[in-house]
C-alpha cells in the first residue's frame, strides 16, 4: 500500500457504503449469506475469491443491478430500495465498469461517453463533449474520440468504458474484473488508469485477481467464499500472513 493511498482514506468520516446482513437467492440457491461491508470515503477495497463466491453479485447489489432479499444497503446516506427515486439517486453516485465493455457499437467513442450526461443529467451537448474529451485525455486515448468501438483494442475499449462511467461524476466506482477479458499486454494500460483514479481519492470497490495491483492500491482485501466474507485484512497482512485456512488455500492457487 502506497503512502499516498494510506493518506487518502479517512475512516473518521461517515461511511460512503454500508451493507449489513446482505442476503440474496437465485431460486433455491443462496448466493450471498449475510454479507457485512463498510467502505470509507476515498477507500479502495479489493474483493478476491474463487469463481462463484459471490463477489460480482455483491457489487452488483450495491448499485441496484441485483436486488437483495434481506439486509440493508446505504450509499452516501441514501438507502438502496426498489423505490425508483432511491435507485436513481444511488445510481447517480455509483459508476460501474464490467468485464465486458458494453459500448454501443454504432456510436463513436465521444458519443458513447456523452450519451448519459446529455440525456440523464441534461448537460448541454457542447459541455458534455468538452467533459468527454477531458476524460479521454485523462485515460490516455484522446486521439480515439471519433472512432467506433470496433476500431479499438480491448484495452482501449475498457478505458472508454471507464471514461463513460466517470462522465456521470460518480462518488464511487465499482469494477467487476475489468481486465479479465483483456489480452495480457492490454491489462497494464487499464490498471494504470485505475491506479490514477485511486490516487485521486476515488472511493472504489474492485473485483480482481491482479495480485500486484491489489497489493499496491488496496487499503483492504476481502476474501469471499461461499457467499460470505471469509477474511479481511490489509494487503500486507493478507498476502504475507493470512489468518484463515481458506485464504491460505486461495493464495496457494493464485500465487502458484
Amino acid at each position: 500500500m502506497t503512502d499516498l493511498l494510506e493518506a487518502t482514506s479517512d475512516p473518521t468520516l461517515p461511511p460512503m457504503i454500508t451493507a449489513h446482513n446482505i442476503q440474496k437467492w437465485y431460486g433455491s440457491f443462496q448466493v450471498l449469506k449475510g454479507v457485512d461491508l463498510e467502505v470509507s470515503p476515498q477507500e479502495v477495497v479489493v474483493l478476491m475469491g474463487p469463481s462463484g463466491s459471490g463477489k460480482s453479485t455483491l457489487i452488483r447489489t450495491l448499485n441496484g443491478l441485483e436486488t437483495h432479499e434481506q439486509g440493508r444497503i446505504v450509499i452516501d446516506g441514501v438507502e438502496l430500495t426498489q423505490n425508483p427515486k432511491h435507485l436513481e439517486a444511488v445510481r447517480r453516485e455509483v459508476g460501474m465498469v464490467f468485464q465486458q465493455f458494453n459500448l454501443f457499437p454504432h456510436l463513436t467513442v465521444l458519443q458513447n461517453i456523452t450519451l448519459a450526461p446529455i440525456w440523464v443529467k441534461r448537460l448541454p451537448k457542447l459541455a458534455a463533449q468538452e467533459k468527454a474529451l477531458q476524460l479521454l485525455e485523462r485515460v490516455g486515448i484522446l486521439e480515439q474520440a471519433q472512432k467506433y468501438p470496433g476500431q479499438l483494442s480491448g484495452g482501449q475499449q475498457q478505458r472508454v468504458a471507464i471514461a463513460r462511467a466517470l462522465a456521470m461524476e460518480p462518488k464511487i466506482m465499482l469494477f467487476d474484473e475489468p481486465t479479465s477479458a483483456l489480452d495480457p499486454e492490454m491489462i497494464k494500460e487499464v490498471l494504470d488508469v485505475m491506479r490514477s483514479l485511486a490516487e485521486s481519492g476515488m472511493t472504489m470497490i474492485i473485483v480482481t485477481h491482479e495480485v500486484g495491483f491489489a497489493r499496491e492500491v488496496a487499503h483492504r482485501i476481502l476474501l469471499m467464499d461461499g457467499g460470505q466474507v471469509v477474511e479481511q485484512a490489509t494487503p500486507e497482512e493478507f498476502f504475507t500472513n493470512p489468518k484463515e485456512e481458506r485464504s491460505r488455500q486461495f493464495l496457494a492457487q493464485i500465487l502458484g
